[in-house]
This record gives structure tokens, C-alpha cells and sequence, in this order.
């Protein structure tokens, strides 16, 4: 079988991305990021991932161990927000992070990956690949600017241009050598601070994130107790479930290429429901988060943040409470 031409073969591959549902795609070397170097390690020497002890900067700073045969990267951009999920929208309800709507993202994006794998496999002899969806330890940004679909913003999450920022990143590792494309050049932010003046708990610095302010490390990452200016936030912003401020203030976001409603689920007393009837029991739980990413969030931990948000749980009286005997007795 003849090889395929490099160049033919990107354009395939992109098409095959479009038609997988991934509107952006572009390509990049799997070289280390060495100028991510500094900034990395001072990021962890300060303590910044205390609370994420499952990243390592030795292992992000190189794709190659993630998978060592890797020379090629495939990034595709999966948009996900559409215009009538708007959390907190309802009467009462709560506000989870837009990719928290509908099915678990990840459920989603992996078999497209992989099937794109699959095929690229049956045109290139010797093709091998790894699927990644934010679960393995990669600078899938960083992957996404040197492929030349954007920037990172001055919030650290990535945009796509016009296509703003409601969007996941996927990535497929690939060990051919194909030409990458341009990486993109300087951020467009300007002078905008809007999304660090919107943080509702100053977690954001100009292209810096403080894992132990943000809403999202507390309500998703982690179960561990937050300080007491982050519980206030929570409790006056309502977010239960990650945070879209930053997001919402964006102006790259006023016209943003939506996700396709089909994909992400019908209405849910998530998101649709007064705050108030979502103290359920572990087995509602289940099925309520059943195939969301939020499946991840225990139920312990999604009850301590109601607490936090709504007060504590009204206990059920006890018998013989508030001055009527209990029967049997006079």
C-alpha cells in the first residue's frame, strides 16, 4: 500500500475532523514546551497545584509521555454552549458551567477521535494514535495554540477567535510526522480585564489562575473545605457546579460558534430546578448525573456544596418534638 502525501493527507484528516463535529482541527509538532518551562515550575513552586496533586510539570511539559511514539498532534475544537442554556436562567435555580449540560463530554468526543483514528489507520500503514479528552496530562491549550487555533486568554482558558471560548479541546497523538501548522502568534485581549474584574472570587491575575480561589476546584476538583472569602462567593454567585463568569463577560463570546443542541440533552432539574429540591439521596444522585460529566462530583461532596450555597439541610422533627406527645404517651 503507497503511503499517503503528508499535505493530502492533513486535508483529509481535517475533513474527517468536520465531519466527526469538530468545526476546528489544525496540527502541531509534539515537541517539548520549553517556554513553558519557567513559568510552569514557578506556577507549581508556589503552591498553585497543591489541590491538583494529579499533575506533574515533568510529564505536562512534554506530549511524548503521554505517548512516547508521538511526532504529530491533531487538536479539534467541540463547542458545547447554545443560547437557551443559561445557567441560573430559571427561578431559583442554581448555576452549573455550561459543559456540564447534557452528556458527558467525553462520551461524546472519544469514539469520534477514535474513529477518526481508526480510518487513519486504514490509509497509513504503521499509523498508531492516542485518543485524548482532558483526562491525560497534556497542555492541550498550549497543544492548541501551537496548532494555530488560538490563544490563551487573559482568564488562561483558550479562544478560538470568533469562535470564542465555549469550546473543548481534544487531541489526537499520532506517530507520523506530519507538516504542522502555523502556530498562532500573540494574544487578541487587548487591554480587556473584564473577565478578571468578573471572578467572584479573584481567583484570575493576568494569564494566571489560583487553583485555591476558583469555585471550580472546590464544587468539581476537589472536596476539600474552601476558604471562607471562596465559600462567600459561592454562596452570593450560586454557582454549584464549575463557573462561567469569566465566560460570560468575554467579548469574544458575543457571537460564539454554539454547540449542536441535539448533543446536549433535554431540560434537567440540574439546571432547570429551584435550588431547593436538590438535597436528593444518593440513588437520585445516580441517575440524576448518570452519563454527565458531572458524574464525577459524589454525592457527598455536591450535598457540601448546597450547604455552603443554601445553609444547612432542615432536619426532619424527631418524635415528640415541638410539644405534641408522642402516641403512647400522656
Amino acid at each position: 500500500m503507497d503511503f499517503p502525501h503528508p499535505s493530502e493527507f492533513k486535508d483529509w484528516l481535517r475533513a474527517e475532523a468536520a465531519a466527526q463535529g469538530f468545526p476546528l482541527a489544525g496540527f502541531a509538532a509534539c515537541g517539548p514546551f520549553e517556554a513553558e518551562q519557567p513559568r510552569l515550575e514557578a506556577w507549581f513552586a508556589q503552591g498553585r497545584g497543591a489541590l491538583l496533586p494529579y499533575l506533574d510539570p515533568a510529564v505536562l511539559l512534554d506530549p511524548r509521555r503521554v505517548f512516547p511514539e508521538a511526532r504529530t498532534a491533531l487538536v479539534v475544537f467541540f463547542p458545547y454552549a447554545r443560547p437557551e442554556a443559561v445557567p441560573g436562567g430559571s427561578p431559583g435555580s442554581l448555576r452549573l458551567s455550561r459543559y456540564l449540560w447534557g452528556p458527558d463530554y467525553h462520551l461524546l468526543m472519544k469514539p469520534r477521535l477514535a474513529r477518526i483514528l481508526a480510518a487513519a489507520a486504514a490509509r497509513w500503514p504503521g499509523l498508531e494514535g492516542r485518543v485524548c479528552v482532558d483526562t491525560a496530562p497534556l497542555l492541550e491549550r498550549q497543544l492548541a495554540v501551537r496548532a494555530g487555533l488560538g490563544w490563551q486568554g487573559r482568564h488562561t482558558l483558550f479562544i478560538a477567535g470568533k469562535a470564542g471560548s465555549w469550546g473543548l479541546l481534544g487531541v489526537l497523538l499520532l506517530n507520523v510526522s506530519l507538516p504542522p501548522d502555523a502556530p498562532f502568534g500573540t494574544h487578541r485581549c487587548g487591554t480587556c480585564t473584564a473577565c478578571l474584574e468578573a471572578c467572584p472570587s479573584q481567583a484570575l491575575a493576568p494569564f494566571l489562575l489560583d487553583p485555591a480561589r476558583c469555585l471550580t476546584t472546590f464544587t468539581v476538583e476537589c472536596e476539600a473545605e474552601p476558604p471562607p472569602g471562596v465559600t462567600s462567593a459561592l454562596r452570593e454567585s450560586r454557582w454549584a457546579a464549575g463557573c462561567d463568569a469569566c465566560q460570560e463577560v468575554c467579548p469574544w463570546n458575543r457571537q460564539p460558534l454554539w454547540g449542536d443542541p441535539a448533543l446536549w440533552g433535554g431540560p434537567s432539574p440540574l439546571h432547570q430546578g429551584p435550588g431547593s429540591t436538590l438535597r436528593v439521596n444518593g440513588s437520585q444522585w445516580k441517575k440524576l448525573t448518570r452519563r454527565t460529566a458531572l458524574r464525577k462530583v459524589r454525592h457527598r461532596h455536591w450535598l457540601a456544596t448546597l450547604g455552603r450555597l443554601l445553609g444547612p439541610a432542615e432536619e426532619p422533627p424527631r418524635p415528640g418534638a415541638g410539644g405534641e406527645a408522642p402516641r403512647g404517651e400522656t
